[in-house]
């Protein structure tokens, strides 16, 4: 928005609730400043509009401010191969996730808590398993939150405890499930076999 007489108005992009529209312009949010013309490099003169002129067409109002992401969200890896629930810090988008996925986001499945359940595009040929009540799930998953409110991803509801009390995994070509501490000891044992 220019105001007359070739004045400028100067405004930073600011997270505030309240706002301004000055003439037809669009709500600007912070404080604003009208400078003169520019008379050099940097340098500018003063603004030739007079105080009364900007008090009658400025109107106030207030704008709907977004909220900032999380800068960090715990999350929480089953690897059933590795026999791994542990949980992890890390930056709350996507390509943090597949990097823990070890590729890209496939299916993904709502659980309760408002947690999500992600799992790799591509699956292994010879897939471990593992279940939690009547769910199962191939190969590695990365458990994370969801805030419907904002929409971002947010840390997992969900403890580690849980579901280490209460997933079990079986080996690819048998029927066997086996909790996370039967599953836990084998893993620990296969690298000394």
């Amino acid at each position: 928005m220019r105001p007359p007489k070739g004045d400028v108005l100067l405004a930073g992009v600011q997270e505030h609730a309240a706002a301004f529209v000055i003439g037809g312009s669009s709500p600007i949010a912070g404080r604003g400043l009208i400078v003169g013309r520019r008379t050099g490099p940097g340098v500018r003169g003063p603004a030739r509009i007079s105080v009364d002129d900007v008090v009658t067409m400025v109107r106030w109002t207030s704008i709907k401010v977004s909220p900032k992401p999380p800068v960090a969200m715990r999350a929480i890896v089953i690897d059933p191969e590795q026999g791994l629930i542990e949980e992890v810090v890390i930056a709350p988008h996507k390509l943090a996730i597949e990097r823990l996925l070890g590729g890209e986001i496939g299916p993904y499945m709502r659980v309760p808590g408002n947690d999500h359940v992600l799992t790799p595009a591509r699956r292994p040929r010879s897939p471990w398993y593992w279940r939690k009540d009547d769910l199962g799930f191939s190969s590695r998953c990365v458990i994370v939150g969801h805030d419907p409110k904002t929409d971002y991803f947010a840390d997992v509801f969900t403890s580690v405890d849980n579901l280490r009390a209460s997933v079990e995994f079986r080996a690819p070509e048998e029927s066997i499930w086996r909790s996370y501490a039967d599953r836990k000891a084998q893993a620990d044992r296969s690298p000394a076999a």
